[in-house]
Order: C-alpha cells, then structure tokens, then sequence
C-alpha cells in the first residue's frame, strides 16, 4: 500500500499534467482563434472591388457634370473624389501593400492610380467647365482595365486564403479533440488520488488528536507561568515608561557616571545640550562621550566633575562657553561612587536678565539711554560741578512735524527717522556727551562746557543745521526740521529738574519764533510759558462761552471798483484780554487740536452770514491744514452749505500750499471733491513758497492770491512789481482770478490795475468788521481816486 508521502507525489505529478494538457488546451484555442481572426482579416478582395467601384462612380459624376441639365455639381464630383482618396490611403498601407507587393504589375497600378488622383485633384473645382471634365477623364481612363485585373487578383488571392485556413482549421479540430480527451482522463485519475489522500488525512488525525489533548494540557500550565510574566513585564515596562518620560520631559539635563566614570544612564536633553553626534550608550566611557561632542564644552564641565568629585562634596556651578550657551550645572556625588548631575541652560535667561538691565536705562528703539538713566547722569554732573568748574549744559531737541511723518506715511517710517536722528545725534557729540531719547520724538543731550562766558551752544546750531539736511529712509526722501532749547548750570538752574524744565521752556520759545531755530534760555521764558498755558485753557472754552466772532473784509473788483465778495476772518473777544490777534490763538489752537472743530464754527457762520446779505456776494474763508488731516472736510463743507441754504458757487476756500505739503495726494483728492461740488478753490500768500508753481500744474486753482509783501514794497522795489505782473499774466493765462492782499494806498491801487490784478484787499477799501458794521458799497471818493491817479 502507497504511504501518504507517495500518494501526493503522484497527486502532484497528476495535478503537473493537468495543468500541461490545460496549457495546451489553452494554445490551441489561441491558435484556433487566430486562425479565425485571420479568416476574418482577408479584406482585400472586398477593398479592391470598392476601389474599382469608386473609380468608376468618380468617371460617372464627372462625365454628368459636363451634361448641362445634369444638375451634378464640382460638390458632388468633390464627394466622390474624397470617397476614392479614403479607399487609396487603405491600398497603400498594411494587408492590401503586402498583397501589391507580390506582383510589380498590381504595385504600378496602386502607384498609378495615385497620381492619377493626384493630377485631377486641382480640376474639382473647375469641373464644370469645358474642357475641365475630358481631361481628368482623359487621366483616368487608362486605369480602368487596370483595376478591373487588381480586383481579380485580389478576388483569386483571398480564395486562396480562404481554404488554407479552413484546412488549418480541420487539423486544429482533431488535435483539440485529443488534448480534451486526455485532460478528461487526467482529471479523473486525479479524483480517484484525491479520495485515497483524503482518506490517509482521517486516520492521520484521529492520530494526532490524543497529542493535541496532551499539549493542551501542558499550554494550560504554561500560559499561567507567562501571564504571571507578562503581569511582571507590564508593571516594569509601566515603571520604565515612567522614568524615561520623567527623564526625557525633563527641561534640564541629567546625566548619572559611575565611579569607573563610565555612563550609567543621561536623557535626551544631555544629548542636545552638549551637541552628541549619537545617542550615548550606558557603559561607555565619558572620554568617548567627550570625543563625540561638538563644541568640546563637555570636556571643560568634565573636568569640573572631576576636582569636585575629589574633594567629595556637592556644588553648583556656571559654565560659560565663551559665545556659545551658558550651563548652570548641580553636581551631587553617589554614595558608591561616581556622580549624578543635572545641566540647565541659561543662556536666555542671562540675555532676558542682560536686555532688562539695558532696557531699564536705554531706548528700545533707537538704543540710546532713556530719560531715567539721562536724569542719573546730569544729577551726577551736577554734583562734580563745583569740583569741576566749567558749565553743565542740557539741550532740548524736538522735531518739528513729526506728526505729520506718523500721519502722513506710517509708523514704520516715523520709527526709521528717530533711529537716523539717533544716530546723527550720537556722531555729532563728543566723546562722554550724553544723548538720550526722553520719549516720542523729543530728544536731549548733556554736554559739558568749558568756562567760556558765552551762553550760546555752538552744538545747538550744528544740530538745526545737521537735523535740516534730508533723511533718505529705504528710498523715502524726507525733509525735517528741529528746534532746540538749550540751558545750562550754575547759571539756568542747580538741579536736574530745573535744568530740564528751563531748557524746555527754551525750546518752546524756538518752537513759537518759527520752528528750526535754537533758544537758549532766558528768565522771562517762564512768564511767555504761562501766558501760553493760560491761552490754551481759555481756548478749550472759548467756542463753547461764544467769544469768537467772524469779521469779514470786501474784495473788490479792479475794473469795475465794485465790492463782489467778502473774505471771513476769524476773532476772538477775549472777555479780560479784550480782541486777541488771530496770529497768537490760531497755532495754539492748532497745536492742541482745536483748530479743526473752531473752523467748522467759523465755515458754518460765514455761510450763514452770507445767505443773508442783500446781493449775490462770494464768501471766502480759509482753511488750515489740520482740518485737512480730519479726513471729514468734505462733508464739514457740505453740512454749512446744506445748514445755510447758500449756493456753492458763492463759496470761495482759500489754502496754502503747506496743505498740500504734508499730504498731498489727500489733499488734492479733497480738494478735486470740493470744486465738483461747485465751489472755488484759491491758493493764498502765492509766491512766497517753494513750490507753488507745481501745485498750480497738479491742481486747477480758480484764485490765486498775491501775498501782501510783495504789494508792500511795491513802491519801493521794483522787482516787486515785475513779480505781480508776471502772476497776473499767468493766472490770466491759466484762466484764474488775482487777488492782490494787503492794498493800503491809492497808489498801490493804480499799480496793480495797470498790472491786471482782477481784484484787489486791504485797509484802503475797509478794515475786516463786524457782522453790524458791514457796508455792502464802496465811498465814491474810492471809485474816483484810480481816475484821478
């Protein structure tokens, strides 16, 4: 009897000859399927009668075109020509080419008819014309008997084919009819293999199934063994994960050596705080430690651990690597020798503790020392004073605009000049002068002097001159002025506090005399000091009390000597001051923010006034640029002109060119809104800028205004006359009107009417009055005196 191990060598070798008879059983099909996708291919014949057919219905349609009634077309002719070219490009590639090439007579027919296709094609179009249809039938009629030939040859070729392949197919039958025969015989010797097999399987488990009873038995006891072990291994893995989440989560670094200085156990941080190229392994040495770290700082803390562990006591100590991180490091010696230590970097904390001491004496910004470290410095000057001699000296710096800057630009730009004037300031200075940023855009310098009786600060005026030069910011292009304020001690004060504030009060003065000039200070500063004070809370009530007033002043027509309008004129009855002059109140008011809600009072009440008088008379009032700046001018001017009822045409608002120097692109954007609404637009005190003529190109001015200096000296200066000519000829030629400011005499008047001025202002035609006293008509001794002139 077979054992089982014979038994599946045959079921294999029955199950290889399987698979063999079905693999051939597998190739004849392909064969016998490519033998019938061959059959199915022989299209030659039916490709070569199609080609004859087309021919000859080409013949047809050109022979019908040349009928006259036949109502074939070149379209038709075209038709089946295309039809023709398709069946040509089949003949000259794959089957039927292969076919051609058997015989040179079936190729030249093929290559004739091809140009025979090819000749006619430029007659299609032109079918229909004499003479057009004969010749192309002239070229094809040669390849008529020709055609005919290659279809019979095709026809006699395919026949062939044809019954190779059915005998092919007979023979392929019978083999296949073997091959199926003996793969049925196969798999049925395999079914009788597979029962016996199966049958050796039974017996053999009946075998095995007392063995499986007893290895259960054993696996029970084992399992409870393990389970105890793996109760064991979870606790320790538990205990381990622990620690190493304890020792890897640790923000310092640990690091435990035993007493042969071999490593018993570090974390993660030991490894990046010492830039380890690997992760140490316990038992390595510490010198191979040392060998692997990338700055060589373990080595130098090393040999710290080693004297400490010498002298056998625990420390702390700071290691500094010179540039590189610094380690604050706890060494505690173990009982059985060797060490444990922990490492903590400091590094940021030295640098946060080091920024906290600059900071706390120093400007964020500009780096230079702030008011408190300043004011610990001049204190300390001031105590060497006596022993010293010679003179303390404290310069106030303020910029002029600065504001403006903020506004107009941006913060970051406002930030970049401080740090320029920083830095212009420090290499102005001498060495041991002090300079310090006190807060926004003021700036101060402790300087000392010689005993020169001088008061006077060389330094002062080298700093308006240095400060005025332009500031170029990344490409910006700014210009900025300062003013200084400047005192000195013993004479100006004895202590800090007053020092600062006398050169304070120096610096205001500047600051009041027109800006980008130094002050030094002088006793009866501090009185101008109160009086401005006092001015300033007065103004913060006065609108609210009523005490402005708007005086108006007549412009009147050169030509005609008639009034046409009235320009409005801000006052303010002060009620212990009595009428305080608009040059005092008007740059305190602009300087504390008032400016912008006391000109919409005075719009409001000029437009009121105006809708009341007698005769269509123009209004003009003036803007400043703080009201610019508030962003809602446009709709200030529209509630006056709605509140009033007064048409905008009869509204004149006059600027200066400072307007459109702090924004300009803003401005002009105002001011285009204003002129849509109707209302016109006049440039003041033009000609003493720098820049007037631009603002005429970028702006349609309908006014222009002459300042009143050049009409002044008129009389005097020749040139002034020239000059008022020339901005009457251009504001003629620009189509604006000219207004002469500041006309006090007769003759003054003759000149500008002979310059052509088309209006003129001044004391001569009236003083700015009161609503009351208004009068509406020149004195006739007025109209009378150009004439007589």
């Amino acid at each position: 009897m077979w054992s089982i191990r014979t038994g599946k060598f045959v079921i294999f070798a029955l199950m290889c000859m399987l698979m063999a008879t079905a693999g051939a059983v597998s190739w004849l099909i392909v064969q016998r399927q490519d033998a019938l996708r061959q059959v199915s291919r022989y299209n030659i014949c039916w490709l070569a009668s199609q080609a004859n057919g087309e021919f000859n219905r080409l013949e047809e349609k050109i022979a019908a075109a040349n009928m006259p009634g036949s109502g074939v077309g070149a379209d038709d002719v075209g038709l089946r020509y295309d039809v023709l070219v398709n069946r040509l490009s089949l003949m000259t590639d794959g089957e039927f080419r292969v076919f051609t090439l058997r015989d040179p007579e079936d190729t030249a027919t093929v290559q004739q008819l091809a140009d025979a296709v090819a000749a006619i094609q430029p007659m299609i179009d032109r079918i229909a014309r004499p003479g057009v249809g004969d010749a192309a039938l002239a070229i094809l009629a040669p390849l008529e008997p020709k055609l005919v030939h290659l279809a019979a040859s095709a026809n006699s070729f395919g026949s062939e084919k044809v019954a190779e392949d059915q005998r092919e197919l007979v023979r392929l039958f019978w083999i296949f009819s073997a091959v199926v025969a003996g793969l049925f015989g196969f798999g049925g010797l395999l079914m009788v293999m597979v029962g016996w097999h199966n049958a050796q399987l039974v017996r053999a488990r009946d075998e095995t199934d007392g063995l499986t009873r007893e290895v259960h038995a054993i696996n029970g006891e084992l399992q409870s063994r393990n389970e105890i072990l793996q109760r064991r291994d979870r606790e320790i893995g538990i205990q381990n994960g622990r620690f190493d989440a304890a020792l890897n989560n640790m923000s310092q670094a640990l690091c435990m050596v035993d007493a042969e200085e071999r490593l018993v156990v570090c974390n993660h941080r030991f490894t990046e705080l010492f830039g380890l190229s690997l992760e140490p392994m316990p038992g390595m040495a510490m010198d191979d430690l040392i060998g692997r770290s990338a700055d060589g700082r373990l080595g130098d803390v090393q040999a710290r651990h080693r004297s400490l562990q010498a002298s056998g006591g625990a420390s702390r100590f700071v290691e500094d690597g010179g540039g590189h991180t610094i380690v604050s490091v706890s060494h505690e010696p173990m009982p059985e020798g060797g060490w444990v230590a922990t490492y903590e970097d400091i590094t940021e904390r030295r640098r946060a503790e080091d920024q906290i001491r600059f900071l706390a004496h120093h400007d964020g910004l500009t780096g230079l020392v702030n008011r408190v470290f300043f004011g610990q410095e001049l204190n300390a000057a001031l105590a060497s004073l006596p022993a010293r001699g010679g003179r303390v000296s404290v310069l106030c710096l303020d910029l002029d605009g600065f504001k403006d800057v903020n506004d107009s630009h941006g913060h970051h730009v406002g930030d970049a000049l401080l740090c320029e004037v920083a830095r212009r300031l420090s290499a102005c200075v001498r060495d041991g002068d002090v300079v310090a940023r006190l807060g926004g855009d003021e700036f101060a310098i402790l300087q000392w002097q010689g005993a020169d009786p001088h008061r006077e600060s060389p330094l002062a005026d080298r700093l308006v001159s240095l400060l005025g030069e332009r500031f170029d910011l990344d490409g910006l292009v700014l210009f900025v002025t300062t003013s200084v304020g400047v005192a000195s001690a013993p004479d100006d004060g004895a202590t800090g506090d007053e020092l600062m504030k006398n050169a304070d009060l120096a610096l205001y003065q500047a600051k009041l005399g027109g800006k980008n000039n130094a002050r030094v200070f002088e006793p009866d500063m501090d009185a101008a000091r109160r009086f401005r004070r006092a001015l300033e809370l007065d103004l913060g009530s006065a609108l609210t009390n009523g005490e402005f007033e708007v005086f108006f002043q007549p412009l009147v027509d050169a030509r005609r000597i008639a009034i046409v309008g009235f320009e409005a004129l801000l006052r303010w009855r002060h009620p212990v001051r009595g009428l305080v002059s608009p040059a005092v109140f008007i740059p305190v008011a602009e300087e504390i923010g008032l400016i912008g809600e006391i000109g919409a009072w005075v719009l409001g009440a000029a437009c009121a006034q105006a809708a009341r008088w007698p005769r269509e008379l123009t209004v003009a009032v003036n803007l400043s640029p703080a009201q610019f700046r508030s962003r809602d001018l446009v709709g200030t001017v529209k509630d006056a002109l709605l509140r009033s009822h007064l048409r905008p045409t009869r509204l004149e608002l006059e600027i200066t060119e400072s307007v459109l120097l702090s924004d300009s692109d803003g401005s002009l954007a105002a001011l285009h809104d204003l002129r849509a609404l109707g209302i016109r637009i006049a440039m003041d005190d033009f000609g003493t800028g720098y820049s007037s003529l631009s603002y005429l190109r970028r702006f349609p001015f309908d006014k222009i205004k002459i300042d009143q200096s050049f009409v002044r000296e008129m009389s005097t200066r020749p040139d002034c006359i020239k000059i008022v000519q020339s901005i009457a000829a251009l504001g003629a030629s620009l189509g604006m009107t000219t207004t002469a400011e500041g006309v006090e005499t007769a003759e003054q008047f003759a000149q500008l009417q002979a310059a052509g001025c088309d209006q003129v202002q001044g004391y001569h035609f009236g003083r700015p009055q009161p609503v009351g006293s208004m009068i509406f008509d020149l004195a006739p001794s007025l109209i009378e005196e150009p004439a007589a002139a």
